[in-house]
């Protein structure tokens, strides 16, 4: 049996394909790229199927954090981080939705949220991996 990747998504007006046959030829980054690359489009749209008012989320993400310009210093990040974890923001994200399992996920993606605002990376960003092809796959 041919070895291959294959991701087909089709909903509404959303449709997507990607898709890789592997051969001796196909090194193991490539299989990551394409990975990192269906990784991406459904984490994007994962958060659209969600049953959450993500605008309000992102109000109590501009309550923790909002983005600016210029460096952080280590004492901003650990009063942003404080303030994440607090137990007022808990209480906010009732407002959004009361089940347990719920406000985990919603505290996980405020997480992320916050995270990126402060210029730390949460997922490996496919143009980076590409550069990194670039450069160290040459020749």
């Amino acid at each position: 049996m041919e070895e291959r990747i294959e991701f087909f998504a089709k909903h509404k007006n959303w449709f997507v394909v990607k898709k890789l046959k592997i051969d001796e030829n196909v090194e193991d980054i490539e299989i990551a790229r394409l990975l990192l690359s269906i990784d991406e489009t459904v984490s994007k749209k994962f958060l659209e199927y969600l049953p959450f008012d993500m605008k309000k989320l992102e109000e109590i993400a501009d309550t923790i954090y909002k983005k600016k310009k210029g460096r952080i210093s280590e004492e901003e990040i650990a009063e942003v981080l404080k303030k994440l974890k607090s137990p007022a923001i808990s209480r906010k994200l009732n407002e959004i939705t009361t089940s347990k399992e719920g406000k985990e996920i919603l505290k996980i993606i405020l997480t992320n949220m916050i995270l990126e605002r402060l210029g730390f990376e949460t997922r490996v960003p496919s143009k980076l991996l590409e550069k990194y092809m670039e450069k160290s796959y040459e020749g």
